[in-house]
């Protein structure tokens, strides 16, 4: 009973080193030998139960009911000196427990190490276990071991490392010795070293086929070649590389096609999922669906799915940028403003011929005065002119306000009409699927398990109206060069792809001021593609944290902007300035128009001089 004293400090020393407050014993002692340690660990504020292997209705399920605990952290005691202790040790390492939740203090009075193997060997430890096995040298003196396997499915070897001797007694607990360097750093820093580790990895390569040689494949994965090829996948595989120079892991490769079937299910994710790989060269988008499977590390790329096109030639008439410059408000005000011109200068005309002796030979008409104002608002200047001083000085007003009205409203025309290329007035994945254009679709087949799957609203009517309307629905699925390229050709064609695929193409095939001339709509919504491994993962917090410093050190944004572009590169005199018929057809039609109404009055004006002859002749006669 004395000699247990030192062994019950020892616990809640270590309990109290690591902030535990939470433990779950399994012992083979008598009430009265385990009652000291429940005082102990009372006084302390640390909650306990206990679990004696000599009864047999306590051996069922061991890690269902007592260790899947829905705490954060728990703590462990297990006296491997019991009968018992191997069941509770196989049931712990089918139930995967040895892990960072739980805290394993592993006690053997005799300190067999042989024991301690056999147990441990082949059990299903890994890089984050917390086991620390507890071997006594003499009444108050304990020797302490890290226990931890880098992967035992993987390849890993069990690895019992010295820690450190505390001396124990029934007050108090102090180190004695430290024996290696594990007290300097975190228990990660001392586990980095993953040579001995065959990590299985999901290479994704949709470009290639799937059954060529691996070397083939591997060259792609690995090459600068066609950059925007599989570029997400390339990233990734870059990243894993980078990785891999720092723990020294092996690489079995699993080839496949896909990123997945069913959202968390099937190609490379699925394999994630599932855990039959550990890694995988692509990135994913982090859907609902496969956060209850996954852990996101780090984001990697962007991911922009894009409706593109050249604005149609046809995309109707815009009379009303000849409108904009001004507010309805002033556009009536300065018509007033020139038809009073107009009667100010018929009046000063009137005055000049009845008062002043130098006038015109003959008095303007009414009409005539306000054909000279509208000639001064467009800057055309006239033949009559006032010869008084007063009515020089209103027509250099009347010239002055048309010049500053004349100006402002050029400069915006001129901006509205030169200023950058017309855009497109469709905006909306509903407003495409509601036009007449014609829409292409790439091959890739996460495009077409979207179009096909998503619950929105308008991607549903898109694929209705674009796809499922045609006579051969398999016509819209084009290669994204040829999608590209028929784009430019064709203006108003929609082609939909990966934004980053398609830039590729569009900077190899298209002249600068046909880059301007694009138009984007959003397909999906823009979304970060993340690496990931799997929620359960052992290596889940070391790799995160590698992840973490190559997006710190900018490895990854370097990765990222050599195989996914992000935007296309135009500058403001990259593109010809042309104006097309869609506003300069309401000024040829204005002056058609007009042209039209000047006839129709002109042939008026000859039929009423012809009957005003005719009646004068027959007039004439009767007087005489």
């Amino acid at each position: 009973m004395t000699s247990s004293w030192p062994l019950y400090r020892l616990i809640v020393f270590n309990l109290l080193e690591i902030n535990l407050s939470n433990l779950m014993v399994f012992h083979c002692w008598s009430i009265e030998e385990a009652f000291p340690l429940v005082e102990m660990l009372n006084q302390n504020g640390i909650y306990s139960q206990y679990i004696n292997l000599q009864n047999p209705e306590n051996l069922a399920n061991v890690h269902k009911k007592y260790l899947d605990s829905d705490l954060v952290r728990m703590g462990v005691f297990l006296d491997l000196g019991c009968d018992q202790a191997e069941l509770v040790t196989n049931q712990s390492s089918r139930g995967r427990l040895y892990n960072q939740n739980l805290h394993w203090l592993l006690y053997d009075e005799a300190g067999n190490f042989t024991k301690l193997r056999q147990l441990f060997g082949g059990a299903n430890l890994s890089l984050n276990a917390d086991l620390t096995y507890v071997s006594r040298q003499d009444e108050e003196l304990f020797m302490l071991h890290d226990v931890y396997n880098k992967g035992s499915h993987l390849g890993g070897k069990l690895n019992i490392t010295v820690d450190q001797t505390l001396h124990c007694n029934r007050s108090h607990c102090q180190v004695k010795d430290y024996l290696s360097e594990l007290h300097l750093r975190p228990r990660l820093q001392h586990r980095m070293d993953l040579s001995s580790v065959t990590f299985r990895l999901a290479a994704l390569v949709s470009v290639l086929p799937i059954n060529s040689s691996e070397e083939e494949l591997l060259e792609f994965l690995n090459s600068d070649r066609d950059s925007h090829m599989d570029s997400i996948s390339r990233i990734g595989n870059r990243l894993i590389m980078h990785t891999q120079e720092i723990l020294g892991f092996k690489l079995h490769y699993i080839w496949c096609g896909t990123w997945s079937v069913q959202d968390a299910f099937g190609g490379a994710i699925g394999m994630l999922t599932n855990e039959s790989a550990e890694l995988s060269t692509s990135p994913f988008v982090p859907s609902w669906n496969r956060l209850h499977y996954v852990h996101p590390m780090t984001e990697q790329a962007q991911f922009r799915a894009v409706c593109m096109f050249r604005t149609p030639h046809n995309a109707g008439i815009k009379a009303a940028v000849f409108l904009e410059p001004f507010m309805p408000s002033v556009w009536f005000a300065f018509a007033g403003l020139l038809i009073f011109a107009g009667v100010l200068l018929w009046m000063i005309f009137h005055l000049e011929r009845h008062w002043m002796q130098r006038c015109l030979d003959f008095i303007p008409s009414l009409l005539s005065s306000c054909l000279i104002s509208f000639g001064a608002a467009c800057i055309q200047g006239s033949y009559l002119m006032p010869r008084s001083a007063g009515g020089r000085l209103a027509f250099i007003a009347v010239m002055l306000t048309s010049f500053l009205m004349y100006n402002y409203y050029t400069s915006i025309v001129v901006s509205t009409l030169l200023g950058s290329p017309v855009r497109s007035n469709i905006r909306t994945i509903q407003q495409l699927a509601d036009s007449s254009l014609d829409v292409g679709f790439d091959t890739v087949p996460f495009t077409k398990t979207y179009l096909v799957s998503s619950a929105r609203p308008d991607i549903r009517s898109l694929y209705k109206q674009k796809v499922e309307s045609k006579r051969d629905p398999n016509s819209v699925w084009l290669s994204p060069e040829e999608g590209v390229i028929r784009v430019r050709d064709q203006p108003g064609f929609v082609y939909t792809s990966e934004a980053s695929f398609m830039y590729h193409f569009v900077e190899k095939h298209y002249l600068p001021r046909e880059i301007s001339d694009l138009n984007e709509i959003i397909l999906r919504p823009e979304s970060a593609v993340y690496g990931m491994v799997h929620l359960n993962s052992t290596y889940r917090q070391l790799l995160t944290q590698l992840q973490v410093r190559m997006l710190e050190t900018g490895i990854t944004s370097k990765q990222s902007r050599f195989f996914s572009k992000t935007k296309l590169d135009t500058f403001s005199n990259s593109f010809v300035i042309q104006v097309g018929m869609e506003y300069a057809a309401p000024l040829f039609i204005s002056l058609l128009v007009a042209y039209f109404l000047a006839l129709v009055i002109l042939i008026l004006e000859i039929f009423w001089a012809r009957y005003s002859k005719k009646k004068l002749i027959t007039v004439i006669p009767q007087n005489q």
